[in-house]
């Protein structure tokens, strides 16, 4: 799974301004998507290569956005018009973090919604340590060494958050 601002190898990016692909199968309501919208919203990337629904990718939008995003989406599928939106999602990892998502719902040759395909930019991190540099890094790398698997850098990494005043535990 990638980690949202840390791109290495073939993955060139502006690590300030991840942008995350998917396509929304909507008669079969299967979403694929790339490394960064499963880093964005929580969901296992093997998940998105064989298609999750949607009720998977959006369960952590923030409550008070959830109903105004799927209106939104909802009225793009039915209309054909673009989507735009910003909103609030609070990751698994307890990260809050802010998107901007646009899309579009194509629809097949007799004009019924088919692929909704589309972006989402993480804009900033609503998270207050953000400030604290150590603090941001570390987290960062606990949730690298997490989801990798690899237990005792985790746990090195969690005491780290502990005394530098992080709340992160392992």
């Amino acid at each position: 799974m990638a980690d949202i601002g840390f791109f290495n190898g073939n993955a060139e990016m502006d690590a300030t301004c991840p942008i995350g692909f998917y396509s929304w199968s909507v008669p079969e309501n299967r979403v694929y998507g790339d490394e960064i919208i499963a880093d964005i919203f929580g969901v296992p990337y093997s998940d998105l290569v064989e298609g999750a629904p949607i009720e998977l990718v959006i369960r952590y939008i923030d409550e008070g956005d959830k109903q105004r995003v799927a209106k939104a989406i909802h009225d793009a599928i039915i209309t054909g018009l673009p989507y735009q939106a910003k909103y609030g999602l609070t990751h698994p990892d307890g990260r809050k973090i802010s998107v901007a998502a646009n899309g579009r719902c194509l629809r097949d040759v007799e004009g019924v919604p088919s692929i909704y395909s589309g972006t989402v930019t993480v804009q900033s991190s609503l998270d207050p340590t953000v400030g604290d540099p150590l603090e941001s890094h570390c987290r960062a790398a606990l949730g690298i060494a997490t989801r990798r698997r690899h237990t005792l850098a985790a746990r090195y990494l969690s005491s780290a958050l502990n005394v530098i005043g992080g709340k992160k535990e392992f």
